[in-house]
């Protein structure tokens, strides 16, 4: 398995995303109201945007077209999966 250079030096950013990202999933996956499920998918895109600003603002390369990036990417990502299960 190979791992990316960028992982082996910060692990433990990439360890939190994977386990925030995971907790959404178990919770996606247990929770049964769609309205719950909608929150989750929500609250995963927040974290997940907020922890990539974090991310490259520690690398130093933190620009508005990489937010920019980042929030299209999320919202797209949220309108699919709402309009795909639900």
């Amino acid at each position: 398995m190979i791992i990316p250079k960028e992982v082996k030096q910060k692990p433990f950013e990439y360890i939190i995303l994977l386990i925030c990202l995971v907790i959404g999933f178990i919770f996606y996956i247990l929770i049964g109201d769609n309205q719950a499920r909608r929150w989750i998918i929500y609250s995963v895109g927040i974290v997940y945007f907020a922890w990539s600003l974090y991310h490259h603002y520690q690398r130093g390369d933190l620009q508005l077209s990489i937010v920019v990036e980042y929030l299209l990417v999320i919202l797209f990502g949220i309108v699919f999966i709402s309009g795909t299960l639900f």
